[in-house]
């Protein structure tokens, strides 16, 4: 009986998502001391199982580790950031014209994504501000999109040049060439690019609201 006592507490605490190997050890033994003194007190060894554990499902609900719940911010943030940072770097390397082109739409399809498995798996928990992030990141990487969209479906002509480069933290640098603006004359245009600066006012604020609530929910805090 004494190992039926041990495996129920076990089972009980890892079914809660409850991992205290003291707290297991310190139950057992409470348990087994009922279970002597139940049975001392003429109950059957079944009466006497049950009152030994009877609070031992309230005691793991109530250890049960409770969630940052600005946890799903703080990696749409990280994420966000990340992919606006990979851009940054990706154009320095190769075509800037060819990794925005790619890079932008399979964004906005990776958010709407995003965006479909939280409404489908949160179902009853949402949060008001994780819809407000997710719709920041999809307004912002269709924001860029749009901007660039004359650069994307830029029609070469024979002679015409285009470039499309990157002017840290927030601008595009678009310059286009044609034989009919005469030799060495190029058109510049300035766009506007809020991914980066976007992505850094999502991180920061998840990421102190995170440390405030990780703080708040330490153990410390919950004696």
């Amino acid at each position: 009986m004494n190992d039926k006592i041990a495996q129920y507490v076990r089972e009980t605490m890892k079914g809660y998502g409850v991992s205290d190997r003291k707290l297991e050890r310190e139950l057992i033994l409470a348990c087994r001391d009922e279970y002597e003194m139940r049975l001392a007190d003429g109950a059957y060894e079944d009466e006497a199982f049950k009152a030994a554990v009877e609070n031992i499902e309230e005691i793991a609900k109530s250890r049960i580790p409770r969630r940052n719940k600005f946890a799903f911010a703080l990696g749409m943030g990280i994420l966000a950031l990340c992919i606006s940072v990979l851009e940054m770097l990706a154009s320095l390397l190769v075509a800037r014209l060819d990794v925005y082109r790619a890079s932008m739409p399979v964004c906005i399809a990776g958010i709407v994504v995003i965006i479909v498995l939280y409404v489908i798996l949160k179902r009853g928990s949402y949060r008001w501000y994780d819809f407000l992030i997710l719709g920041v990141m999809l307004a912002s990487w269709i924001a860029s999109t749009i901007l660039l969209l004359p650069d994307f479906l830029f029609n070469y002509t024979p002679g015409s040049d285009h470039e499309l480069n990157f002017v840290f933290p927030c601008l595009f640098e678009s310059r286009i060439h044609r034989d009919l603006m005469g030799e060495g004359v190029w058109s510049t245009r300035y766009f506007f690019y809020p991914n980066f600066l976007v992505s850094l006012c999502i991180f920061l604020p998840a990421l102190i609201l995170f440390m405030r609530e990780r703080i708040r929910l330490s153990p410390k805090d919950r004696r």
